[in-house]
């Protein structure tokens, strides 16, 4: 049988290409590197330019950190991440609609769907809709909160329906990377380590493994701006 990797990953960070992000893309990246993370996904708002720019940097400073491209697509319904595509998808599109670009656009590699932050209010969330088939994962813990009843609700809803959980910090800031991980197993010999990676999310082959909320400070400054 093949050998297994254990990986830690922040499924959910934003760059200075999101609206509402920070902190270069090197920032983000040393403090992930800080932080002894395996890898991250940048996930900006209806933009790839960030993920783009992270992966370039990786490969021409050879960095030991796998980027693992995403996009977080403001739908008609609220927002939704996707992960692995190389092209972004056009906000403002249903949600069916956009979950059939991302697996059009996939190709041959692997894409997987998460509903984040599906039950805080104010913040362009999808409510039950995560429940609908297309949707890989639910991200039952969000670093960005003040009471954390929003992520109560979505660890119950992922529970009962026997939707994979996964956990990401929505880091817009450096300082926030890794306030929420997730410990991913994929296989040593894969070739492709992102796509292993995507794989094995998509198959429940993931556990949160870190939850630390954002600091009250931090979210509130972050809201004001």
């Amino acid at each position: 049988m093949p050998s297994t990797l254990t990986l830690t990953l922040d499924l959910h960070v934003h760059t200075n290409y999101s609206h509402d992000g920070r902190d270069s893309v090197e920032k983000l990246l040393e403090n992930a590197i800080a932080q002894q993370l395996d890898g991250i996904v940048i996930c900006d708002h209806d933009t790839m330019e960030g993920s783009h720019a992270a992966q370039e940097y990786v490969a021409k400073h050879n960095l030991n950190l796998i980027i693992i491209p995403g996009i977080e697509v403001t739908t008609a319904k609220g927002h939704l991440l996707v992960l692995g595509l190389e092209n972004g998808i056009a906000k403002g599109l249903s949600i069916e609609e956009t979950l059939r670009i991302a697996k059009k656009e996939a190709k041959s590699s692997t894409v997987v769907i998460i509903a984040p932050h599906p039950f805080h209010p104010f913040r362009h969330s999808i409510g039950n809709v995560c429940l609908q088939p297309g949707i890989d994962a639910i991200e039952t813990f969000n670093s960005r909160y003040f009471t954390g009843v929003a992520n109560k609700i979505a660890g119950m809803k992922a529970a009962r329906n026997n939707i994979t959980a996964v956990a990401g910090s929505d880091a817009h800031s450096a300082e926030c990377v890794g306030l929420a991980t997730v410990a991913v197993e994929t296989e040593a010999t894969q070739k492709t380590q992102v796509d292993a990676i995507l794989r094995a999310i998509k198959e429940g082959k993931v556990k949160i493994k870190k939850r630390k909320r954002t600091p009250i400070w931090v979210y509130f400054s972050q809201l004001m701006r």
